[in-house]
């Protein structure tokens, strides 16, 4: 079986070191290219390397995130399969990342994480690891919070205090009963957040 060919960009001599030690162990990836830099990392042929494991910050006072440039332009270039590696847990900083055509996005404390994200970006899949997700969820529940009623939301919430029960509801707006009960958790969840009947 061909190994997994993966260029690991990181500026950081010792955790270049210690991730590819560690992705080498499952004998199933191979590192063919290390770039220290940005300028060197967007010197790769996309044809040489299966997956790119980059780095967020290319240097210690990297300000602007260089490594959302390189994900950037290594994309442009057709190099689908690129996992973010960093310490940052922003929101939109992550957000940004998969912006730029990151498939994975995993903090360097989760390092034993790698070559299973590896594994995943080869076979094309989009991964949400938990480093990812959890503050992904936080950021839409305080999202949720700020919400207000869509158009539809509202024409659902005026039947319902006109007096219509849920069939005659849907009836109505030809709707199923389980889309109109659906509105109506999501009408209630708001108002309750809101402390008001709707806002």
């Amino acid at each position: 079986m061909d190994k997994i060919r993966l260029m690991i960009v990181e500026d950081d001599p010792v955790w270049m070191k210690c991730i590819s030690n560690y992705v080498k162990k499952g004998n199933d990836i191979t590192v063919v290219k290390q770039a220290y830099t940005k300028e060197d990392a967007l010197q790769v042929v996309c044809d040489n390397v299966d997956v790119v494991l980059v780095d967020l910050t290319l240097s210690k006072d990297d300000e602007n995130l260089s490594g959302l440039e390189v994900a950037s332009q290594l994309s442009d270039k057709g190099v689908k399969k690129i996992i973010m590696l960093t310490s940052w847990d922003d929101t939109e900083i992550i957000l940004e990342a998969f912006d730029t055509g990151v498939v994975n996005y995993i903090t360097k404390a989760s390092y034993r994480d790698i070559p299973d994200a590896i594994r995943e970006a080869y076979q094309g899949k989009v991964s949400l690891h938990s480093d990812v997700s959890t503050v992904l969820i936080s950021a839409l529940k305080r999202e949720r919070k700020g919400k207000v009623l869509t158009p539809a939301e509202r024409e659902v919430y005026d039947l319902k205090e006109q007096g219509l029960n849920k069939t005659e509801i849907a009836h109505k707006l030809y709707k199923s009963i389980e889309t109109i009960k659906r509105q109506l958790k999501i009408i209630k969840s708001i108002s309750k957040m809101k402390g008001c009947q709707w806002c």
